[in-house]
């Protein structure tokens, strides 16, 4: 199991809605991934977090106002020869309140649980489906499943190239200029500033460059801009794939395709990660917004930088 796939299905899992082999799956990718771990635990987190707050909001508890409703109606279904019958202490009235809910939600929960039963059998009835179409269908390749394996890996540090260099400016090595960058170590840092830049219109919030320039964090270089998005400071990042020492496909081999595909990537140190990929390239959009407005941001800039990415890689030297 790949992380991608653990986080299709991570809901799933915390939901106790998976079948018991993909449990196992599950539980095997934990104990070997730490950075899926965590994020398991930020989802665990998360729904804690919801349902604390679902339960204590103020508009679900009873209001007097619907206390004195339900006096009212049971006063109108009493016989009149029997007042005696109608519950004139509060805490009484607020008992049969609960009991009138407590029916209400009995039969919600009950189709609820009705049509949960009808969904894990037909989810059963696809999982074996699949399975028995899964030697039909086509597998990624090698080094596709390598690329993904390096792109959650090198995601941390992408997030601690954002937090040392963006936020706290505090590299041991001093930042070189995209151009310099571009001549000395990779080509598609050239005019990245301006890729970005000249999109900013298509961005729903706008985006206002900060830095641009080429940078070194534990060994990775990485063409680095800055901008500020909806207060917030954002970091695109671009490195080379085969700058972590990993088998890269041939350009002559490497599927294209036609567009980037966005995943919210991980959430690291607080940092939300969204991130895509070229043949050669691993592109990182890192902030402290929410997941949603990150990924937002991701997409909206991904078309233009994709494209920047993918002119360069069809030089044969990506250096200039």
């Amino acid at each position: 199991m790949q992380c991608r796939d653990f986080r299709e299905v991570a809901d799933s899992y915390l939901s106790d809605e998976l079948l018991v082999e993909t449990n196992h799956d599950m539980i095997a990718h934990l104990e070997a991934c730490s950075e899926c771990r965590r994020e398991l635990a930020a989802r665990r987190e998360l729904r804690t977090t919801l349902r604390a707050a679902f339960t204590k909001a103020e508009e679900l508890q009873i209001q007097d106002q619907f206390a004195e409703c339900v006096r009212s109606r049971l006063r109108d279904t009493v016989p009149t020869h029997a007042p005696s019958l109608i519950p004139r202490n509060r805490t009484w009235v607020a008992i049969a309140a609960c009991l009138v809910v407590a029916a209400g939600l009995g039969l919600t929960v009950w189709k609820r649980q009705r049509a949960h039963i009808a969904a894990g059998e037909r989810h059963e009835t696809n999982v074996t489906q699949a399975k028995s179409t899964d030697e039909n269908q086509p597998h990624p390749s090698p080094a596709a499943i390598n690329a993904d394996i390096v792109l959650a890996r090198m995601s941390e540090l992408a997030a601690g190239d954002h937090r040392d260099c963006a936020i706290g400016h505090r590299l041991p090595d001093r930042p070189i200029d995209l151009a310099e960058g571009a001549r000395k170590y990779d080509r598609a840092y050239l005019n990245l500033a301006q890729t970005v830049m000249s999109h900013r219109d298509e961005v729903a919030e706008g985006i206002e460059l900060v830095m641009a320039h080429a940078c070194l964090f534990k060994g990775q270089w990485f063409g680095h801009i800055v901008v500020r998005h909806r207060g917030r400071l954002v970091s695109l990042l671009v490195t080379r794939l085969d700058n972590a020492n990993e088998i890269a496909p041939s350009k002559e081999n490497a599927p294209k395709e036609p567009k980037a595909q966005v995943i919210a990537c991980s959430t690291v140190g607080g940092y939300q990660i969204s991130c895509f990929r070229t043949v050669r390239h691993a592109v990182f959009v890192v902030s402290d917004l929410e997941e949603g407005q990150n990924l937002t941001l991701a997409r909206e800039l991904s078309p233009a930088v994709y494209e920047h990415i993918t002119r360069a890689e069809d030089n044969t030297d990506l250096r200039g």
